[in-house]
């Protein structure tokens, strides 16, 4: 655009005005928190297909934590379509109702509560990003008191502690014990 072209058309200038105007009337948003790691009960906001800058697909999905301290931050899971990730990206995006490419054409995203367990990435350069790890159909699960977690193994009542008389005879000497 010439100089001559914004003199010439008025109406270029009172777009420009009008958006001056309301660009110095506009609070600043509040600065972008980082999460800290861990899991947060979340909803789809909005999803579509896009492209790196080097032209691989992927289906990305943001999500907005839907409750507790941190409710209303949003951050986008991403799931890759190359060859090699596909099988992961089709794991978890068929958890998630999205079975077929058609729905994520379509942008789909699914409609009931989700969980997102995200992790706080540190760069070489010590800047951090917050990273969505996973996506889970359902709510956070509270946690129940003394409940295993799931890498825990069934296991029995321990075993009580070792007494004197579980040792050796031959280790003690019973004036120790007068």
């Amino acid at each position: 655009m010439s100089l001559s072209d914004i003199f010439d058309n008025p109406s270029l200038n009172e777009e420009d005005a009008a958006l001056a105007e309301l660009f110095n009337s506009t609070a600043p948003a509040a600065p972008k928190l980082l999460l800290p790691a861990g899991e947060y009960p979340a909803r789809a906001v909005g999803a579509k297909l896009d492209k790196t800058r080097h032209g691989k697909k992927f289906y990305a999905m943001t999500l907005e934590v839907a409750d507790g301290t941190h409710a209303g931050a949003r951050l986008v899971a991403r799931w890759y379509l190359s060859a090699a990730a596909l099988p992961y990206s089709r794991r978890d995006l068929a958890a998630l109702g999205l079975d077929v490419y058609e729905k994520l054409e379509r942008g789909e995203a699914p409609g009931g509560p989700l969980r997102m367990r995200v992790a706080l990435q540190t760069k070489d350069d010590g800047s951090q990003r917050n990273e969505v790890l996973a996506v889970f159909p359902g709510a956070t699960p509270t946690p129940k008191p003394n409940s295993p977690s799931v890498c825990d193994e069934p296991h029995s009542d321990p075993a009580p502690p070792a007494g004197v008389e579980d040792l050796p005879a031959d280790l003690l000497d019973p004036a120790d014990f007068v």
